[in-house]
């Protein structure tokens, strides 16, 4: 019994695993230098890859290792960002191509603020609170970034 349960659990969750949508179409966005790789947010319908915000990152380049930085206007004054719509409660996982050691995001409504902590992982997940600019910041052993991403009631 107990067996056909966790049987029931996996072949459900294999499911609506596979639901989701995968990368956003056409190419991430560049850089005109070295920096940090792209990331993407996804919804379980939609996706979208995500602007680069502030960072400083450092790639092996030959025998050394070479740091790049770039410090961005705030999140709220962009004009720029991507946009997706997002229930309040949704859940949604950012991709990111490598390993952070540290993650959190930060929903920005106008003047004010909310700040989580994510476990650090490949793929945040996190629970939407609402409209508003996302940044999620990430550290990780090549340096500091953020992505934005501009989230609208559906």
């Amino acid at each position: 019994m107990l067996a056909a349960l966790v049987c029931s659990v996996v072949m459900v969750s294999s499911a609506l695993a596979s639901a989701w949508p995968g990368p956003p179409r056409g190419g991430p966005p560049g850089l005109q230098q070295l920096g940090p790789p792209p990331a993407w947010l996804e919804t379980a319908a939609h996706s979208r890859w995500m602007a680069y915000s502030s960072y400083c990152w450092s790639a092996p380049r030959a025998s050394t290792r070479t740091a790049v930085c770039a410090d961005m206007a705030p999140p709220q004054s962009r004009e720029d960002l991507p946009s997706l719509a997002v229930r309040r409660g949704a859940v949604v996982r950012i991709h990111l191509s490598f390993a952070p050691r540290e993650a959190h995001v930060t929903l920005f409504r106008a003047l004010s603020f909310k700040h989580y902590v994510l476990r650090p992982q490949r793929v945040l997940v996190w629970r939407a609170a609402g409209d508003g600019v996302l940044s999620v910041d990430v550290r990780a052993a090549a340096g500091s970034v953020a992505y934005l991403l501009r989230l609208t009631s559906p």
